[in-house]
């Protein structure tokens, strides 16, 4: 910011020029030609409201009160710079040999405004004139400097106001206690800097030193070393960078310890988020970033509590927010406390909770904030209510919308594919279109449903949407399709054979089970209710088939299953109840009715026998069946109706 150094070196000289002329002009004419001598070296009016006094000791300077440097023309934000007091001290040693040693500078209470226009003008972009400290000096070869050469004991800034606006974002940033010390004891040697502010009530803090500051104040990139403080977090980076604080490269090692102090300044509230997704991190990478506010991140090590993941990342500031394309890798993530710790109830847990799903908010307003294509390799991710293997995903974030592309995923001894859709944007929408092979069903059941009764392999795919802001919102809004085949396995809790031999609803309980070779079955979902009506259930004594309704977010069961045994007997069974409480009984109604159907057959069988007998006898013809009775008495009464008129006309002998 090579306008500081334009500023402040005009300064000096119009320091010496005040001295030059202490003797021979009164006040008011040394604060005219000050201000006149400022203007001309950066283009922009100085006004001295108080007064301006040469000082002897202990340095050859001046003094200035009440300094007000006015902003650009097309603003009308008021003046650029005003401050109380500014006061300049020299080497009247170094001075005479033709050196510039300044040894103080000391401004109180400044007020800067650093502005932005609509169009992209900046306000401190000066005019120069060819004044005094305005002209660079000629080129000593590369990284020459580009102001005059000077040394700086100290230079002093306290109780300051920097203003940041920008018209064209619509943004104003104010950083309040300003206090900056800055010290140059050899213009082509090393710096010293040090920054204190406060923004949104917190604390900030910069230590930085600069081993050629020619070089830096130049065009050069230079080795730098600084550490940023901000609460209870630390930034700390060792590299090569230049006056513009975009453009460096190193190595870059932060600690976060305090991200509500992080999330103050910005202006918004800590996120809540549960251990193992951030509340302490760590990072540990080499760092690229360029004026064009891109940051590229290499060899990166990045802790979030106690998780570890390692690759790189790119991050993108030039957008409407900002993107970050990473490519991810870890060991063992546990991620278990997302379950109970900032992200509801876990599904398990509320399946023994009389009140039903978590009716509590789910906050996605996170995923508004950034933009994001992730790639993450894990050996396993521990998610509290579900363990898995192996994952491979890919995840594309924008706008609020993420999409996470399962390559595959180690779950239950099986692995799973598809995709996993989180939607934000005018509240919380999900889709899930997944397809597992090969899962084991009572881990998988009893994890997520907290329902462990069937032990079985198999596959299962769905496709379904839920709509809401809660775990009861979206589990009672799901909608769409899906299919299971499972293979040989059993039923915990019921012995069907048992019920059906014994016509008995008693053969349930702990330590009876149905052994089956398959259960297959296609459904479809509706406002949270899962309807079926083909399902398939063959096992060594007994074939079933079955449909009902499921409901996911009153977990209830209305479920009819239609068992037969080998030798014919069958017995409907109905399920009712809750998932955690199901009850089972024979529809003995059913049977009874189907019986008396069947001896209702009987009868009548009997009687249309004993009717086609009797038709036999009476008219001397055989009837088979009693579809045929009608044609053979139309025949029969057609024939006698023939013989009839036959006789009355005398036709037959």
């Amino acid at each position: 910011m090579r306008w500081i150094f334009r500023i402040v070196l005009g300064l000096i000289a119009l320091a010496v020029f005040a001295v030059a002329v202490l003797f021979l002009l009164p006040a008011e004419r040394i604060a005219k030609v000050v201000s006149d001598r400022f203007e001309a070296a950066t283009g922009r009016a100085m006004t001295l409201a108080g007064d301006v006094r040469p000082t002897l000791w202990p340095e050859l300077g001046v003094n200035i009160a009440a300094v007000t440097i006015a902003n650009a023309d097309w603003s009308d934000a008021g003046p650029m710079l005003v401050a109380e007091r500014l006061s300049v001290g020299v080497d009247i040693a170094a001075l005479w040999s033709g050196d510039v040693r300044i040894r103080k500078v000391e401004m109180v209470a400044p007020r800067l405004l650093l502005e932005t226009a609509a169009d992209g003008r900046r306000n401190w972009e000066m005019a120069r004139s060819g004044g005094n400290g305005s002209s660079p000096a000629q080129g000593r070869g590369t990284g020459a400097p580009q102001v005059p050469e000077f040394t700086l004991d100290r230079a002093e800034i306290t109780g300051g106001v920097l203003r940041i606006v920008d018209r064209g974002a619509g943004t104003t940033t104010e950083l309040r206690d300003v206090d900056l010390t800055l010290s140059v004891p050899d213009f082509r040697g090393a710096a010293e800097l040090d920054l204190g502010a406060a923004l949104n009530g917190q604390r900030i803090s910069l230590a930085a030193e600069i081993s050629q500051f020619a070089d830096f104040v130049g065009t050069g990139a230079v080795p730098v070393s600084a550490e940023i403080g901000v609460g209870g977090n630390s930034f700390v980076f060792q590299g090569r960078a230049g006056l513009d604080p975009l453009a460096a490269g190193g190595r870059l090692r932060t600690a976060v310890d305090d991200l509500g102090a992080l999330a103050a300044l910005a202006g918004s509230a800590a996120p809540d988020l549960p251990r193992g997704l951030g509340r302490e991190i760590a990072l540990d990478a080499e760092m690229t970033a360029s004026g064009a506010g891109a940051l590229a991140l290499r060899d990166m090590t990045l802790r979030l509590d106690h998780n570890t993941l390692t690759g790189g990342a790119d991050v993108s500031l030039g957008g409407a927010r900002p993107k970050i394309v990473a490519a991810l890798s870890a060991g063992a993530l546990d991620l278990s406390a997302a379950a109970s710790e900032g992200g509801g109830t876990a599904p398990g847990a509320a399946v023994a909770a009389p009140t039903g799903w978590s009716r509590a908010p789910i906050d996605v307003s996170g995923l508004q904030a950034v933009d994001a294509e992730v790639a993450l390799a894990a050996a396993s991710v521990d998610l509290g209510m579900a363990t898995l293997g192996r994952t491979d995903l890919r995840i594309r974030l924008e706008q609020g919308r993420a999409v996470t592309d399962i390559r595959g995923m180690e779950a239950y001894g099986g692995n799973v594919t598809g995709a996993f859709i989180l939607n934000s944007r005018g509240g919380l929408s999900t889709r899930a279109d997944l397809e597992a092979k090969g899962v084991r069903l009572k881990p998988l059941l009893g994890e997520l449903a907290g329902w462990d009764r069937l032990e079985t392999t198999g596959d299962v795919s769905v496709n379904l949407l839920g709509v809401g802001n809660s775990v009861d919102a979206l589990m009672n809004s799901w909608e769409g399709s899906g299919e299971i085949r499972f293979g040989p396995g059993a039923l915990a809790g019921l012995d069907l054979v048992g019920m059906l031999r014994n016509l008995d609803a008693s053969y349930v309980g702990a330590g009876v089970k149905t052994i089956f070779d398959s259960i297959g079955a296609t459904f479809t979902v509706k406002n949270g209710v899962v309807t079926n009506a083909d399902l398939t259930f063959l096992s060594p004594l007994l074939t079933a088939t079955g449909k009902g309704r499921i409901g996911l977010g009153g977990r209830t069961l209305d479920y009819r299953l239609e068992p037969k045994l080998l030798n014919g007997v069958r017995v409907p069974v109905l399920i009712t109840g809750t998932w955690a409480d199901p009850k089972f009984r024979l529809d003995l109604e059913a049977l009874a009715k189907e019986r008396l159907d069947a001896e209702a057959e009987k009868v009548k069988a009997k009687a249309e026998a004993e009717v086609i007998e009797r038709l036999n006898e009476e008219l001397g013809v055989t009837i088979e069946a009693k579809e045929d009775i009608d044609d053979v008495l139309k025949q029969e009464l057609e024939q006698r109706a023939r013989d009839g008129l036959l006789d009355l006309l005398g036709g037959r002998n």
